[in-house]
């Protein structure tokens, strides 16, 4: 509702709102392959407890499930301390990678929520700027969970391809040996 001023009633100026145009702008940066650049992964994001916990009922997941960095209670979860863990442990367990992927869905949750925010809602520049940096970042950290599962399993396919030919030295060696002791 506009007052006397010409301004609405949370003396926000009309032209301070975002314009379709600016908005087409927005989403189309958020589907680039290069979005990610100079994006940092967001500290700690405030997830929905009600999407968390229905995210969670599709795994069976209870709350001693969640991953240390993820605080039911508060809704928040810390994503920097998360990926910086995940980079530095040699090994995943199956069931953190569960626990992992199962983020993951949520994030992807929340990033869908906020792109349809984004694309529906209106929204001051600043709002706007605020919304599409959270994506953009949601969108980073999803994509590197995503590569260091990938790493991590062929980190772990390659320990077991290299144990497999080190055994198969060994049989030959072993067979070598008998051979040579029967001539």
């Amino acid at each position: 509702m506009l007052n006397s001023q010409g301004n609405d009633e949370n003396n926000n100026d009309l032209g301070d709102y975002l314009t379709e145009s600016e908005r087409r702008k927005l989403l189309s940066n958020l589907h680039h392959l290069s979005v990610w650049i100079g994006i940092q992964i967001p500290e700690k994001l405030n997830i929905d407890k009600e999407t968390l916990e229905k995210e969670m009922k599709k795994d069976l997941l209870e709350e001693k499930d969640l991953l240390p960095e993820i605080n039911l209670t508060e809704g928040v979860v810390d994503l920097r301390h998360l990926i910086w863990k995940l980079i530095h442990e040699k090994e995943i367990s199956e069931e953190e990678k569960v626990e992992i992927k199962e983020l993951a869905r949520v994030l992807k949750t929340k990033e869908i929520e906020d792109e349809d925010i984004l694309k529906h809602k209106n929204l001051t520049h600043q709002e706007a700027k605020q919304l599409y940096e959270e994506t953009a970042g949601l969108i980073r950290t999803l994509l590197d969970m995503k590569d260091i599962l990938n790493k991590k399993e062929r980190s772990y396919t390659a320990k077991k391809e290299i144990k497999r030919k080190v055994d198969d030295v060994k049989r030959w060696n072993d067979f070598v040996e008998r051979v040579k002791k029967g001539l």
